[in-house]
């Protein structure tokens, strides 16, 4: 580790990851491109959270979407998952508030429709003149449950597990949730020029977003992660374009 990374550097105490600073400290090495004792590795089930039964304490919902925005319920069930599990090598216990991959573009007014074990954007962008109203609602009911999800996690999670933030899709992600993935193919070809202002607005408020929530983590002494598991001492991304 460099000088700035150690003054940077914090331990957390976990009661299922004793070894959090030797884990931090391979996943650091690997940043730099250099080896301490072998590489990190990071063990996963993919929709792991979602294999267990959604009745949890007997209880039921009117819709999906009443499941997926039901706080106290994710975290009991990702407790409940937590203490069947083991951590192993650079694993980490890690909850982040999900309410699916297209919240990001939810947080400029979209819909999200909800299934089992994702949900989906209802595009509302069908004609061009609509691009001028886009604008990033702080107060927007996704936001703030999003905070809630995160608060909520922050008040529960000492000794237990880390927080972290939840998957941001801007640029040609958020752009196909605007305006639906079939329809923005094809206006690749007929409006590229519309296309290329569609995405700069989706990409125009992400470090805004980005350093609302990482502040929020940070000034409850957790790192910088999401669902990709690698956390940071100080800002982490993992850029994506599913569409792409």
């Amino acid at each position: 580790m460099n000088s700035k990374t150690e003054k940077n550097w914090w331990n957390i105490d976990l009661k299922q990851k004793l070894d959090f600073e030797k884990s931090m400290k391979r996943i650091y090495a690997w940043y730099n491109q250099e080896l301490i004792d072998r590489p990190p590795i990071r063990f996963s089930a993919h929709n792991a959270e979602y294999s267990e039964v959604h009745m949890l304490n007997g209880r039921s919902w009117k819709s999906l979407k009443d499941r997926w925005w039901d706080t106290e319920y994710q975290l009991e069930l990702f407790e409940y998952q937590l203490k069947q599990s083991v951590f192993n090598a650079e694993t980490f216990p890690i909850f982040w508030p999900n309410l699916g991959p297209e919240v990001y573009t939810a947080f400029y007014g979209v819909e999200l429709l909800y299934k089992e074990v994702t949900s989906y954007a209802v595009p509302n962008i069908k004609e061009w003149s609509q691009l001028d109203n886009i604008q990033l609602d702080f107060n927007n009911a996704y936001f703030r449950k999003i905070e809630e999800m995160t608060y909520a996690a922050l008040e529960r999670c000492r000794g237990k597990y880390l927080v972290g933030y939840t998957d941001f899709h801007p640029g040609l992600d958020c752009a196909a949730a605007f305006r639906d993935a079939q329809e923005l193919c094809i206006d690749l070809l007929l409006e590229p020029k519309r296309v290329e202002q569609l995405i700069n607005i989706s990409s125009r408020d992400f470090h805004k977003v980005f350093d609302h929530f990482d502040a929020i983590l940070k000034n409850h002494n957790q790192l910088s992660v999401t669902w990709m598991g690698i956390p940071s001492f100080g800002k982490m991304h993992i850029p994506s374009c599913d569409i792409g």
